[in-house]
């Protein structure tokens, strides 16, 4: 071993010291024994031998070292570390034993908050120290008026470990302490810092003390894999051998070529070429060793601690100068620096070898087939165990099922979660085919769930959750029913991360990578969203349905409010996704019975009355995306039966003449003689060149919430614009292009160059009106700069001021029949649907639902003649008769299975069938068809019947 620095080779017991150099100070310490791991502090050297044995070298107030001192335990040691006074030691069974360095003899003594948690690694700051467990999980105590312990600005100290539950769900590996700050790191290379910073000595860009672990975003995706800490300097190194330091540079201990502090991490530029293996910092100075295993220190060298010929205070890397002749012996394997001191321990080249084919990670796939094959066996104890450490902590979870493929999850960030998911849906749907070891396993998330902290930092955290929407997704698949329990313990867990993440939070963003746009959820592909919500509408369809409605607090609220999040999310990432990748919102739909869709309005009707009520209605008031259109509208109509609207103050009218009414009296006012609208081919749209209050609108409103409240598809040629104005969606320049030809014209203008738009103003003629689209600014020119604003205000003034007034009066007079709520229900496609009706014919299906009456049946020869003749017309003659025969050109929002054509026999003369022509009732879908006594025959009186206006009675 080779050591130097302050009193360094006093207190080993050596063979002999050879190879001393006086100048340098490097002293190559021939040992009796092999050292497995080193700390120095303040006060005291620690040891571990390779034999598991510990030792102690205390120093005197001098910083004399005394002589080795053996720590008596009945454990084997594995890890040490060094306080100001203390030594930690880590037995290899897991156990923490603190050792009181100011008192001899060294008694080892357990942490016994932690007598029955392992441990695997701890760190020391000068008075507070930190362990990780073996499933993952932070403690600390000590010191903490820095906010070292991380534990928030109240706790100021704890002399018992403290779990640190904002870091619960990150998959750390490794831990690191030194003066007052802390740091650990995941395995996807976050590092997370707290405690004090007056030197910048976190990395977080400033000098203000953190109290809560907070993450170092500069080191993101820099594949960070190592920490060490000095007494108020960090250094950083990445899997691809590059060093980072910041923090105070007082001594030059950075190796910027400065004696600068540094508040960000900064790459060690001198040694950019050089593959650093290993780093290590002292009090105030830093080793590194590279993969020619040759070593550099640069820092604090008062003490010798560099190993420099004349360099005291050297601010960039420079060589170790190692006692000559000992280059050809036994390579270094690996480097310390405590204090004052430093040391390179030394390894032959086979050693080294060996333990770097050492795999940290056992295949999750592997450890799973020993699972379900030695389920039954004398191990299923320790399988047992296996699946409990495993499951139980969000930690291991977090690490097991990670994108490794060319380090890809070292790039986990808002935009990207480091899962590998077919590697995760693999693994699930090994276990599901066991059902003894998916009992444990589930038994093991159940544990896992109410541990999850409401408030994690980093994003690792968050991954805990995708990996639950695909445990659940596969238990779905493979056992049906089964999985409610969990679905509806991943659901409260989930709430409550909602709960805490809300609009108003700093730390919402955390949320919104899970569901929201740009992030997590958006990054997914497509066919994965649909599976997870799949996930979600399955556990719902379990306890939702049955008719007896759901209390709020109950936990239905839970899973709903998970679909609310995923919902908005897929709305905004829709916006980004290409055409026929669009995730449809009927994909968050479920279908209501409507036994229970009129309890929850009753309840909703009992709102406006009753103050206070112990239940509310779940689903038509704050879930109604959760409802497919056939909810939505049967909601609707039993609403509308509860409304009392007759007609000349007349009960007794009829829905034939209800539909008569409507039929005939939409199109009236929507034709050219009405004089009430303008009209662009095949649509219309309300006048803007009204200057007084004209109460037709107010009516036309009225008449149309009639319509929808009466269950009549009406006449109404209005673009998707209206519908969306009634309910407050902004119309874009996409509805200007249904409109108008303009829109087009519009649309160019946003694509064309510089050049086409110089004759271009912002006074326009909109119906032979001159508009200035920005009066503060008459004749002002388009330019490429503010043609968007140019586009927008045209779309604005068509749809919104040219229309104000009149559009005013026609939503007045909707929503004094309608109820708005209800309506606002439907997206504007559903809203003209249901009242317009859609353009979506199956000719097959409104031949299934036709009944047959009065001497006529399915295989009648006149039925079958009928048929083929249909079926020969064109597409646009099968639509006349849709028209002939119901009055209507359109379908039903909810599709011809709502048409249903009862054909009888025309009442004819025998022998003068053939001289009629067919005829409909429309109100009630009837035709009256005569017995022809060919095809031709039919073919020609059919095609006379069905041109419009042709044969309605």
């Amino acid at each position: 071993m080779f050591s130097w620095g302050e009193d360094c080779q006093q207190g080993f017991r050596a063979r002999d010291c050879s190879g001393v150099s006086a100048e340098d100070g490097v002293h190559c310490l021939n040992l009796r024994f092999h050292i497995a791991e080193l700390a120095a502090g303040r006060s005291a050297l620690a040891i571990i031998k390779s034999s598991g044995d510990a030792f102690i070298i205390r120093h005197d107030e001098k910083g004399v070292k005394g002589k080795q001192r053996y720590v008596k335990h009945k454990e084997k040691i594995q890890a040490v570390c060094c306080g100001d006074d203390t030594v930690t030691l880590l037995s290899k069974s897991g156990k923490v034993l603190c050792v009181d360095t100011t008192h001899t003899p060294f008694i080892p003594r357990p942490v016994d908050a932690l007598c029955n948690i392992p441990v695997s690694q701890v760190a020391c700051g000068s008075q507070h120290s930190v362990v990780l467990t073996k499933d993952g999980q932070v403690y600390t105590w000590g010191q903490g008026s820095r906010g070292q312990l991380g534990l928030g600005k109240r706790k100021l100290g704890a002399d018992s470990p403290q779990h640190l539950g904002s870091l619960s769900g990150l998959p750390v590996v490794h831990i690191s302490a030194g003066g007052e700050q802390s740091f650990t790191l995941s395995v996807s290379g976050a590092v997370f810092a707290w405690g004090g910073n007056a030197c910048g000595q976190l990395g977080l860009g400033d000098t203000t003390d953190r109290h809560t672990p907070t993450s170092v975003h500069h080191l993101n995706m820099k594949k960070t894999v190592h920490i060490s800490c000095g007494k108020d300097h960090t250094a950083i190194l990445t899997k691809d051998g590059a060093v980072f330091t910041f923090g105070s540079g007082q001594y030059g201990q950075l190796g910027h070529n400065s004696f600068s502090n540094e508040l960000q991490p900064r790459l060690v530029a001198e040694l950019w070429g050089a593959r650093v293996t290993k780093i290590a910092c002292g009090r105030h100075h830093t080793l590194v060793l590279t993969d020619s295993k040759r070593v550099y220190s640069f820092g604090c060298g008062e003490q010798g601690q560099l190993g420099h010929r004349e360099e005291r205070h050297p601010s960039v890397p420079l060589p170790v100068q190692l006692p000559q002749g000992t280059t050809t012996g036994p390579i270094i394997r690996n480097i310390y620096a405590g204090g004052n001191c430093s040391f390179a321990t030394c390894a032959s080249i086979q050693d080294v070898c060996v333990a770097s084919n050492a795999n940290r990670f056992e295949c999750i796939s592997e450890m799973i087939d020993k699972w379900t094959s030695q389920c039954n066996t004398k191990s299923w104890k320790m399988i047992i165990q296996e699946i409990q450490s495993l499951f139980s902590s969000a930690s291991s979870v977090n690490q097991f099922f990670l994108d490794r493929r060319k380090d890809k999850h070292f790039q986990t960030s808002p935009t990207y979660s480091g899962l590998d998911l077919s590697l995760a849906q693999t693994a699930f749907e090994k276990l599901v085919k066991n059902d003894t070891v998916m009992t444990e396993v589930e038994a093991a998330v159940l544990q896992l769930l109410p541990s999850l902290d409401e408030n994690p930092v980093g994003v690792e955290g968050l991954r805990i959750y995708l990996l639950l929407n695909e445990l659940l997704h596969v238990i779905q698949t493979h056992k049906l029913s089964q999985g409610t329990e969990l679905a509806d313990m991943v659901a409260v867990a989930t709430q409550r991360l909602l709960h805490v993440h809300t609009i108003t939070d700093i730390n919402f963003p955390k949320m919104s990578m899970l569901f929201s746009s740009g992030d997590w959820w958006s990054s997914l592909p497509p066919s994965t969203m649909v599976k997870h919500v799949k996930v979600w509408k399955q556990a719902l369809t379990v306890i939702l349905l049955p008719s007896q409605p759901v209390h709020w607090k109950s936990k239905v609220k839970n899973m709903l409010l998970v679909l609310q999040y995923m919902y908005n999310g897929t709305l905004k990432a829709n916006n980004r996704i290409a055409g026929p990748e669009r995730i449809p919102e009927q994909t968050f739909c479920l279908g209501f019975s409507g036994e229970y869709l009129a309890k929850d309005l009753q309840l909703w009707r009992s709102m406006s009355k009753t103050k206070g009520m112990h239940y509310q209605p779940l689903i038509l008031r704050d879930f109604p995306f959760e409802m497919d259109l056939k909810s939505k509208k049967m909601a609707f109509d039993i609403n509308a039966a509860h409304t009392k609207v007759y007609f000349d103050e007349d009960p007794k009218v009829t829905d034939v003449y209800k539909r008569d009414f409507f039929h005939h009296s939409f199109r009236e006012i929507m034709s050219s003689k009405f004089g009430m609208f303008m009209f662009n081919e095949s649509l219309t749209w309300f006048p803007s060149n009204v200057t007084k209050k004209d109460k037709r609108f107010f009516l036309l409103g009225v008449m149309c919430g009639l319509a929808l409240y009466n269950q009549n598809t009406i006449y109404l040629p209005f673009p998707l614009a209206l519908f969306k104005k009634l309910l407050d969606v902004e119309p874009t320049l996409e509805d200007m292009r249904e409109l108008d030809g303009v829109g087009k014209i519009l649309q160019d203008v946003l694509d064309c160059k510089d050049d086409a738009l110089k004759d271009l103003s912002f006074a326009i003629n909109w119906r032979g009106t001159e508009v200035d689209l920005d009066p503060q600014n008459p004749g002002k020119p388009v330019t490429s700069q503010n043609k968007k604003e140019f586009v927008d205000a045209y779309v604005n003034h068509v749809f919104n001021t040219s229309v104000q007034r009149v559009f005013k009066e026609f939503r007045r007079g909707f929503f004094l029949v309608c109820d708005r709520d209800l309506v606002k229900q439907f997206s504007p496609e559903e809203l003209r649907g249901v009242l317009v009706g859609q353009e979506a014919f199956d000719w097959p299906e409104l031949r299934r639902n036709t009944v047959y009456e009065w001497g006529y049946r399915v295989n009648h020869p006149t039925i079958q003649m009928f048929w083929e003749v249909f079926d020969e017309l064109t597409e646009e003659q099968k639509k006349d008769f849709i028209l002939f025969l119901t009055g209507k050109r359109r379908v039903p929002i909810l599709g011809m299975d709502h048409i249903r054509m009862r054909v009888q026999v025309h009442q004819a003369e025998p022998g003068l069938h053939d001289q009629h022509k067919p005829e409909s009732l429309t109100c009630h879908s009837i035709l009256y068809l005569p017995l022809y006594s060919t095809k031709e025959i039919m073919q020609e009186r059919l095609a006379e019947a069905v041109i419009p206006d042709g044969g309605f009675i």
